[in-house]
């Protein structure tokens, strides 16, 4: 038999990418690739819950600080002297005895606002008349009515008093109310 000449077998390409590619190490970039697209989710997730977790603890850490102040403010209504002075500065309470005294600083309250109600009220008229009177005239007021003049009481000639103004008599058969009852 002869023997076979020797042959020359072309060499591949050093350097690019299909020399270093082989069914080997194809097979090796699938399972990186694998794992990774494997694990990422898992990854994310765990970074995702840290940093739930960290705004949590923030959260219980501000809670409990709040707890604390709570709790400190309801030790302090277990003494009595803050309750002595709580009453005298919230409700304005004093002992029996004691004179209470409310101050008002005179350099910033003149009088009344311009423009008030009570800077538009005549004291005289209101000074003479019962509590009723004045009630109702601050009813009036705060509603935007002007409060009605008082009309003087006169006698009639029966007995009766009235307004002696444009009264019309009332007889017996005539209700004295618009108002019906029902009956």
């Amino acid at each position: 038999m002869p023997t076979p000449a020797p042959a020359l077998n072309p060499a591949r390409p050093r350097g690019s990418w299909t020399a270093m590619l082989t069914w080997r190490a194809a097979v090796i970039l699938l399972v990186v690739a694998l794992a990774i697209a494997v694990v990422a989710p898992s990854v994310r997730a765990y970074v995702d819950q840290q940093s739930t977790l960290a705004e949590l603890r923030e959260d219980a850490t501000v809670a409990q600080a709040e707890v604390d102040d709570l709790n400190a403010e309801l030790a302090r209504w277990d003494d009595r002297a803050f309750i002595v002075a709580q009453a005298r500065e919230r409700l304005a309470y004093v002992f029996p005895g004691e004179t209470p005294f409310r101050v008002v600083d005179a350099e910033t309250v003149d009088g009344p606002a311009a423009g008030s109600p009570a800077a538009e009220r005549q004291p005289e008229v209101a000074a003479g008349a019962p509590w009723y009177d004045r009630l109702w005239d601050s009813v009036l007021v705060a509603g935007g009515d002007a409060p009605v003049k008082d009309v003087e009481q006169t006698e009639r000639p029966d007995g009766a008093t009235g307004s002696g103004e444009g009264e019309e008599e009332v007889g017996e058969s005539e209700p004295l109310t618009d108002v019906d009852f029902g009956g």
